[in-house]
């Protein structure tokens, strides 16, 4: 019997250790509802000393708030079915009156006590706060950029018809340096438009508000669109373009945005032409691989450093790809918007380069059997 008391008064002890370094606020309250312990945490929230709350009211510390009529409707039914806590949101007032937030876990007791655990809101309250101008600010910024792009775009499309219009005039002649400086602008406002356009579709990306149209398209048209969109481009620098296309995969379809696969393959076809030098070749080629089509553009030229490769895909990256591209370099929005726009279609975009050799860029979509 000894023995058993000692452990009682042992576990006891223990219990006590526990409450009294809980990180939480604990009150214990009689049925008249005044305080009859209360732990460390709950005297350093309220600056007051231990002898100064017990038996205190709880009306003291705690704002009126707390005495609705759905709080006592709660309790009444929470001390018929004891074990039953009852959560509140209030504040809880320190020596100096100032207004603290706090959530209150209610449980009832027995004797119509209560057991109160509080826990500080004030963190939490701030977490909010700064979540809530975030969102603000985003929003700010999601309606500056769409202003901005509608007012850049505009009348850099309209740059960009008239030159195009002056160039194919054919009422008077250019002079050739004259017409070099207006393709050479007219060049430059196409890319401005491109590089709009790409800040534009990485903003939609990430703000998940880009939209894709999937639908069954077949392969050999697709091919024909982007082969036709850089067929001038091809020819103006001596380059062969060719297609190799498998004549098996006239029999399928694949589930795709139209559209934005076609601007992946554009944007990987054009990179090829504009790094490739007059005489060599591209290639542009789609085969099957059992169930999947893989679509390649294959360069003669242009090679990849191994460790660079990793990092080709990432946002804003600038990479020197070889000597023999005169050590140009880019941002190479374009590449993180294909990914993207392919792993979309539950698939990934890979790179292979040969050493003074070629450059690869794949990648497979499954096939409509």
């Amino acid at each position: 019997m000894h023995n058993k008391a000692n452990i009682q008064l042992k576990n006891l002890e223990i219990y006590k250790q526990i409450v009294e370094h809980m990180s939480d606020s604990l009150l214990i309250l009689d049925k008249n509802h005044n305080i009859i312990y209360a732990n460390h945490v709950f005297s350093t929230l309220v600056w007051y000393s231990t002898k100064e709350i017990i038996w205190e009211n709880k009306n003291i510390f705690f704002d009126f708030e707390w005495e609705t009529k759905e709080c006592k409707k709660c309790l009444i039914k929470s001390s018929k079915e004891l074990n039953e806590n009852i959560y509140c949101e209030t504040n809880i007032k320190t020596i100096n009156w100032k207004l603290i937030p706090i959530l209150c876990q209610w449980t009832p007791t027995i004797n119509w006590g209560i057991v109160l655990n509080i826990s500080d809101l004030r963190e939490l309250r701030t977490l909010q706060q700064a979540e809530e101008d975030l969102i603000k600010i985003n929003e700010t910024k999601d309606e500056f950029i769409s202003i901005v792009w509608h007012e850049l775009r505009t009348p850099m499309t309209s740059i960009m018809w008239y030159l195009s219009m002056i160039l194919d005039w054919d009422m008077w002649d250019i002079n050739g340096d004259v017409r070099k400086a207006i393709y050479h602008s007219y060049n430059s406002s196409v890319r401005l438009i491109k590089l709009v356009n790409d800040v534009l579709s990485i903003w939609k990306i990430d703000a998940w508000k880009m939209e894709y149209n999937m639908e069954e398209s077949e392969i050999m048209p697709l091919i024909k669109s982007v082969y036709k969109d850089v067929y001038l481009e091809v020819s103006q620098k001596w380059i062969s373009l060719k297609v190799d296309f498998d004549e098996k995969l006239d029999e399928y379809k694949i589930n795709t945005d139209k559209d934005k696969l076609k601007q992946v393959l554009l944007n990987l076809l054009t990179n090829a032409i504009k790094f490739t030098k007059s005489w060599w070749k591209v290639i542009i080629k789609a085969s099957k691989q059992k169930n999947k089509v893989r679509f390649e553009i294959i360069d003669t030229w242009i090679w990849i450093a191994e460790d660079k490769l990793n990092i080709l895909f990432d946002k804003f990256t600038q990479v020197e790809w070889s000597m023999q591209r005169e050590n140009t370099s880019g941002l190479w929005l374009w590449l993180s918007i294909s990914k993207r726009f392919i792993q979309e279609f539950q698939s990934e975009i890979k790179i292979k380069s040969e050493l003074d050799k070629w450059s690869v860029f794949y990648f497979d979509l499954e096939l409509i059997e």
